[in-house]
């Protein structure tokens, strides 16, 4: 789990900071070897791309390799989708702590890390607020404190997130809080569009353009003139339109389809995308000259997972939106919501609203951190479980067996200390249904044969 802020530094006023320690990196082996870097923390990434705070000239280095993290007094190690992987004293991860003094190796290059005495304090929101989004964990403060210097600006911001982190809020914030926000904001969503419309739907079109065609129309950028386009999903957008989107956001005008008009467009463009696009450009699946233009700023929205402490404050938002009265007392006990916050969310914060939402709806307060479970008495006798006429039957069986399947590998996960070989054994079901579950519910196995790296 992420560190929390729990006070302000007395500094400056009493503003919020956070002091994090720098990173020497030196190089030991490969094609920059002898090179010594200091970087500052709490987060560094190390990659072939310009844009990575230590930059390596090893061809076997992924654009966006590592990210390397200071947490404490620890250092993590974090492999950013890299094509050929990262490890530690010899071990593959995914995410590790790396001892003091450990070998990191990225590709062909080997790299020794050690955390600095020197501190650095880097400036943090004051806000727990920032357009629809809440929070007051590190992680938030830090996203809404570059989002303050963002919005005084028209400079293109691509926001990149999990699914279900809010990277739509992450958008209207930019625009609501921006000289822009008397303006349009128009979302457009790259994959929600067929590939054969989304010229059309983009840069619009003219009258007999194409057979449907029987009018003119403008698109999403004549549409968003003077305010803010966000370009939802990016990374789907086919490779033979980029070149086409790259010249307007370059030129900022564009040509309906069908005319050879060019039409000038006041426009502030945001986009967003769970891929890594530095991958999807290492793939060939996205072109470099666009990433670059859309990546002039890159802000991350942030998983649950990293800002636990703001579950409470979450679920009460939740909880007092989806009352059928304003003003009626909390439905959620205060063991309940500690409960939440001690879950995992692979869904992220998407995904805690539709669990606060359902347990409102069916009086299922226990079960709001996940799919509320059918009770099993002791003897094994069944406890019918809460039943809502407004839900489709066969949605509800899938709800309740889906529940059942989870509290059974959570308990006999439990039982063999996370050994997935010996809960597929009791289970009498084979390792890869055991594993395929556990990463569908979010469940760990520590033991012997659970698949599971680190360092």
């Amino acid at each position: 789990m992420a560190e929390e802020l729990t006070k302000p530094l007395e500094r400056d006023g009493g503003a919020y900071k956070l002091a994090s320690r720098k990173i020497r990196v030196e190089v030991v082996d490969g094609p920059d070897r002898g090179l010594v870097a200091e970087l500052p923390g709490p987060e560094a990434h190390v990659g072939l791309g310009r844009e990575c705070d230590l930059v390596l000239k090893d061809p076997t280095v992924s654009r966006r390799h590592l990210i390397v993290r200071v947490e404490g007094e620890r250092i993590r190690v974090i492999d950013d989708g890299s094509r050929n992987g990262t490890s530690v004293d010899g071990v593959e991860v995914r995410d590790a702590y790396a001892r003091p003094d450990a070998a990191i190796v990225v590709g062909g290059t080997t790299l020794r890390l050690r955390m600095l005495s020197d501190v650095i304090e880097l400036p943090l929101s004051q806000r727990e607020r920032f357009g629809g989004m809440l929070g007051r964990s590190v992680a938030m403060r830090r996203l809404f404190a570059v989002l303050e210097r963002v919005v005084l600006t028209d400079v293109t911001v691509l926001v990149e997130g999990e699914t279900g982190t809010g990277k739509e809020l992450v958008a209207e914030a930019i625009h609501e809080e921006s000289p822009r926000h008397g303006g349009p904001f128009v979302v457009f969503d790259c994959s929600a569009v067929s590939a054969s419309l989304i010229e059309s739907e983009l840069f619009g079109h003219v009258r007999g353009a194409f057979t449907s065609a029987v009018s003119e129309r403008p698109g999403a950028f004549e549409a968003a003139d003077g305010g803010t386009l966000f370009l939802d999903e990016i990374g789907e957008l086919p490779l033979d339109l980029q070149p086409k989107l790259l010249r307007v956001l370059e030129r900022r005008e564009v040509r309906r389809v069908g005319s050879n008009l060019a039409r000038r467009v006041d426009v502030r463009i945001v986009a967003a995308t769970n891929r890594n696009l530095a991958r999807e450009v290492e793939r060939g699946k996205f072109r470099e000259d666009l990433y670059y233009r859309l990546a002039v700023i890159q802000v991350a929205a942030p998983p649950l997972r990293e800002r636990q402490g703001d579950i409470p404050l979450l679920v009460r938002h939740f909880e007092q939106g989806l009352r059928p009265r304003s003003g009626s007392p909390p439905s959620l006990s205060e063991d309940v919501v500690a409960g939440l916050a001690a879950r995992s969310w692979p869904g992220n914060v998407r995904e805690l609203r539709n669990a606060v939402a359902r347990a409102l709806s069916l009086g299922t307060a226990g079960g709001a951190g996940g799919p509320p479970a059918p009770a099993v008495a002791h003897g094994g006798a069944q406890v019918a479980p809460a039943v809502d006429l407004n839900e489709p039957l066969l949605a509800g069986r899938e709800r309740v067996a889906e529940a059942y399947e989870r509290a059974y590998l959570d308990a006999v996960l439990q039982q063999t200390g996370g050994n997935v070989s010996h809960a597929a054994e009791l289970a009498r079901v084979n390792r890869k249904f055991i594993q395929r579950a556990m990463k569908r519910y979010a469940l760990r196995g520590d033991g012997e044969g659970s698949g599971e790296g680190g360092a």
